[in-house]
């Protein structure tokens, strides 16, 4: 059985922002923003929660009895990576970079015209600042100087098909095995990963997915998906439980 765990970064300061002054996030929000000292903390936590021993071979719905990752993946923002960073130092399991995990919308500066929001998306940081500051990454062969996202703000269409194309690139890597997998990611691209993988319709619904809350989802060897738990936090103690 494949089981994926999808693990949303730590408080970042753009999650500060949006709780303090919402009606001003456009306009104070980070490009790329980093974890709060709350969100280094999460991350610890979190790590040190995907570490503890593994039983293998035992029924492990809740992982009462460990997570045993063997994979671990990360998207190239900077919440993402200092999280999946901390994970993997806690874990042994390697952290590998997959671009494509970024949060929905992309990179993008937002400039206020006349009132209105104009949102210009931006290069993100090249091969070389991954390479010097997390050494232990295993960065995409095609990062290169020019940095790892380099195109416009991504559109709500654009959303769902790559949600879907993270599903089909799951299960074509992954597909029949009995791989354990973490990937360190975001919560709005884990909402559309969640519509590809159980096909839902309805437009107006959000899966939640509080900071280095972990989301399990299982695909049985027949094919079938199966929603295990969503939005763990209970390793958290209260100070520690954000969104």
């Amino acid at each position: 059985m494949l089981e994926l765990y999808f693990i949303r970064h730590g408080q970042s300061d753009n999650n500060v922002i949006a709780i303090e002054n919402d009606a001003e996030y456009l306009s104070q929000r980070f490009i790329d923003p980093e974890l709060t000292p709350i969100g280094e903390e999460q991350a610890q936590v979190v790590g040190e929660t995907l570490a503890q021993p593994f039983t293998e071979g035992v029924y492990n719905p809740h992982n009462r009895f460990g997570f045993g990752l063997t994979h671990l993946y990360c998207s190239l923002m900077i919440r993402a990576v200092s999280t999946g960073t901390a994970i993997s130092e806690k874990t042994n399991v390697p952290l590998v970079a997959w671009p494509e995990l970024h949060e929905t919308g992309g990179l993008f500066d937002v400039k206020m015209v006349y009132g209105e929001p104009f949102l210009t998306g931006k290069s993100g940081p090249s091969r070389s600042y991954f390479e010097s500051r997390f050494p232990n990454l295993i960065l995409p062969d095609e990062l290169t100087e020019d940095g790892w996202y380099n195109r416009d703000k991504e559109t709500r269409e654009h959303y769902f098909k790559r949600g879907q194309a993270i599903v089909d690139r799951i299960l074509a890597e992954h597909g029949g095995t009995n791989h354990r997998i973490g990937f360190v990611m975001h919560a709005g691209i884990f909402a559309y990963i969640f519509t590809a993988f159980f096909q839902v319709k309805a437009e107006n619904y959000w899966v939640s997915s509080h900071n280095c809350s972990i989301n399990r989802i299982d695909v049985l060897p027949e094919g079938r998906v199966q929603l295990r738990y969503s939005n763990k936090v209970d390793y958290f103690p209260d100070h520690l439980i954000t969104r």
